[in-house]
C-alpha cells in the first residue's frame, strides 16, 4: 500500500516521506528545489505531492532537474540551462484521462 506523509527533515521547506510497502523514500522542496530520493520507487506520485503542496502554499517559483522520468513541460516547468524552472502561476498537475 502506498503513503505519503508530510513530515519534516532539516533543511527542507516542506519534507514528505513516501512509502511504497516496505520501500520509503522521500522529497520536498529545498532550497527552492523540488527533490527526490534516488530510490523512489513512485517519482511520479512524490513529484504531483510535491507540486500541489507549492500550489497550495502559494510557493512563488521552483525548480527542478531532470531526475523525475516525466516530461517537466506538463507539469509547467521550463528549461533553464540545466534546469527546469516554473512560476506558482504556470504550475499544474495534468490528467491523461481519455473522454468518449
Amino acid at each position: 500500500m502506498l503513503s505519503v506523509l508530510l513530515g519534516q527533515k532539516e533543511g527542507y521547506t516542506f519534507y514528505y516521506s513516501l512509502c511504497d510497502g516496505t520501500d520509503v523514500s522521500g522529497g520536498g522542496l529545498k532550497e527552492g528545489e523540488l527533490v527526490c530520493d534516488e530510490n523512489c520507487t513512485q517519482k511520479e506520485l512524490m513529484l504531483r505531492t510535491l507540486i500541489n503542496k507549492c500550489m497550495n502554499d502559494g510557493i512563488v517559483r521552483v525548480f527542478t532537474r531532470d531526475v523525475w522520468g516525466q516530461d517537466l513541460a506538463r507539469f509547467g516547468f521550463e528549461r533553464e540551462g540545466d534546469v527546469f524552472v516554473s512560476d506558482a502561476e504556470k504550475l499544474r498537475l495534468p490528467h491523461d484521462c481519455k473522454h468518449g
